[in-house]
């Protein structure tokens, strides 16, 4: 058999969409992303720049087709009361040869909005309880049997080929991995590709210009900004200091645990950054485009797609690219300085860049999120072990994802 380019997965460092309203949709394609981050932050720790890096994935783009668990006999809740059917999409003269399955495997249409009421069982929102409507009989096993195991991608699963290779539309891949690429669900309704979240119904702005993307650390040391606002904390990460020398430098002034991320809604999150040339206080609105900056099919970065967050400047990086935002996340990594492993007492913190997340490199996407979620533990419980948390459910372990932005005002 041949290969499809394969995907090596590098670590990061470091950090429901709006998107086209007829057929047919891809995601943008690019060529092998390098990381970009490392480095120090002025004063106050942190990390960003070129300390470490990788050659992303092939990345031509597409999310894989899917759905929610399906009703036998039905769509979605139907109760088998709606016709479960393969109705086909409008004739497009640019694709006259167009089936269902060339729709969700080659298109990745299943997501998009306007293909909701078309191809209902090739994208797996329902299964039929007889084959009629089917266009001939099931498939008498419904299972993802895995490709030959590769060498240079032996951590691959299904998942992996189906979303960050997009192998599901090649010829060879055909016979491998039917429940990932959306050619059938099991009876019970399990399995499919994942899918980002509809954020549609919470009148969020559209947020365009200003592209760029997301890194993620947290060093415990006081931030750049806190020598001007105040806003550092003791040891204890919540009672305010007045100490003005930094845990990473000695001094008794750490990072406050309120910094790190929360969730405000399904499809929108608070948090707060460090920026080159920091105006401290000010607040950016970011929009996640659905594609990774070191590797554009990350899983976890098309499964945020379309969620925003408000972000506050609170940190500066000598070495942070212009239009990268380095989010202060709980277990993201130390980077240069470390001054968690002495207010945690905690050594074993992953990766200095990229933390957690680095030593969760195997398995389907929802393994690598509890494992990071087990990681999570040794943060001290509240605000911090919650924004860690929230990196794994919210965030979806997105690792590096881009996103447009603009100014706004701060809400907090």
């Amino acid at each position: 058999m041949f290969l499809v380019g394969l995907p090596l997965a590098f670590m990061s460092i470091g950090a429901c969409s709006n998107q086209p309203s007829g057929p047919p949709f891809t995601f943008a394609s690019g060529g092998n992303a390098a990381l970009g981050s490392g480095g120090s932050y002025n004063g106050a720790g942190g990390f960003t720049g070129t300390g470490s890096g990788g050659v992303g994935n092939p990345n031509s783009g597409g999310s894989s087709s899917g759905g929610g668990p399906a009703t036998s006999g039905g769509g979605p809740g139907s109760g088998g009361a709606e016709p479960c059917e393969d109705l086909a999409p409008p004739y497009d003269p640019e694709w006259p040869e167009a089936t269902c399955e060339s729709w969700a495997n080659e298109a990745s249409a299943c997501v998009e909005d306007w293909f909701k009421d078309y191809c209902d069982i090739t994208c797996g929102r329902c299964v039929p309880s007889t084959n009629e409507g089917t266009g001939g009989s099931p498939p008498e096993v419904c299972e993802d049997l895995a490709p030959p195991y590769d060498p240079e991608w032996p951590e691959a699963t299904c998942e992996s080929w189906a979303i960050e290779a997009e192998a599901c539309g090649e010829e060879w891949f055909s016979n491998y991995c039917d429940i990932s690429c959306g050619r059938c669900v099991p009876e019970d309704g399990s399995g499919g590709p994942p899918m980002p979240p509809d954020c549609s119904g919470e009148n969020l702005p559209n947020v365009s210009g200003g592209d760029g993307f997301t890194t993620r650390y947290w060093d415990c040391c006081q931030p750049h900004c806190g020598q001007f606002d105040g806003h550092k904390c003791n040891r204890d990460g919540t009672t305010r200091t007045g100490d003005n020398t930094s845990a990473c430098s000695g001094g008794g002034a750490f990072a406050c645990y309120d910094e790190a991320p929360r969730e405000v809604s399904k499809c929108l999150s608070y948090g707060h950054i460090a920026k080159s040339n920091p105006n401290c206080g000010q607040c950016y609105r970011i929009q996640f485009t659905g594609q990774g900056n070191s590797n554009a099919n990350d899983i976890g970065s098309k499964l945020i797609q379309g969620k925003q967050m408000i972000v506050k400047v609170t940190n500066t990086g000598s070495d942070v690219a212009g239009n990268q935002f380095d989010l202060m996340i709980p277990g993201g990594g130390v980077g240069q300085f470390d001054a968690c492993s002495n207010q945690w007492n905690q050594s074993s913190l992953g990766e200095r860049y990229g933390g957690f997340l680095s030593s969760c490199k195997t398995g389907t996407h929802a393994d690598k999120k509890e494992c990071v979620r087990k990681e999570c533990m040794k943060i001290p419980s509240g605000s911090a072990r919650d924004g860690c948390i929230w990196f794994v459910d919210w965030f979806e372990i997105a690792d590096n994802p881009k996103f447009t932005s603009q100014q706004t005002n701060c809400p907090f």
